[in-house]
């Protein structure tokens, strides 16, 4: 991205006051109206860090120290455990965003519960369309936005972990093209706005 365009995301990117939730009931969503021509969508994980997963996995790990010898495997073994635990923590999913920026792109972000974030630019020339489309996930038909980048055979899939409900997929979809493509979100409740045939 140029420093132009670092500069201008670095601006829309800024704490806004202009906090509203689009879905009645719905804590884990936020939409930032950043400026007339910049919208961020935001969605919050509701996984907890502590839960059942984590009863059960303080009880083996107890039964491993306790019914075994205290040997170096024992405390090796243990050791690797808590590793894995710390892991798989850290590699949970906190927030997903997609920050759009007319006449300059979108920017789809990711941030993991240690604070560690992952973001990629795209160009709004790159951007060839905006889609919902549904797919297989755990043998569960689930639907998703994704955004076509020109010469790539690959979508990029806003959400991708999370994977929000229709409802709400919706309101991303309206007000992302409404930036990108300048279109007027109360005529993208027509069919012919919602593409499909297309997978990940």
């Amino acid at each position: 991205m140029s420093n132009s365009l670092n500069q201008e995301f670095n601006q829309f990117s800024q704490p806004c006051s202009a906090i509203i939730s689009p879905i009645p009931n719905n804590p884990y969503f936020l939409c930032n109206i950043l400026a007339d021509n910049a919208r961020e969508y935001i969605m919050l994980s509701d996984q907890s860090f502590f839960g059942l997963f984590d009863v059960i996995y303080a009880f083996i790990l107890a039964v491993v120290l306790g019914l075994m010898n205290q040997t170096t495997i024992t405390y090796s073994i243990s050791l690797a455990m808590i590793i894995i635990w710390i892991w798989i923590k850290f590699s949970i999913v906190k927030e997903e965003s997609i920050l759009s920026v007319r006449d300059v792109g979108i920017q789809v972000k990711t941030i993991y519960m240690n604070g560690r974030s992952v973001s990629r630019f795209i160009d709004k020339s790159k951007i060839s369309d905006v889609i919902i489309n549904e797919g297989i996930n755990m043998l569960q038909v689930k639907f998703y936005m994704a955004i076509i980048v020109e010469g790539q055979d690959r979508m990029v899939v806003v959400f991708e972990h999370l994977l929000p409900k229709l409802s709400i997929l919706l309101k991303v979809y309206r007000g992302t093209r409404s930036i990108i493509f300048n279109e007027i979100e109360g005529n993208l409740d027509n069919a012919d706005h919602f593409p499909s045939n297309h997978s990940i």
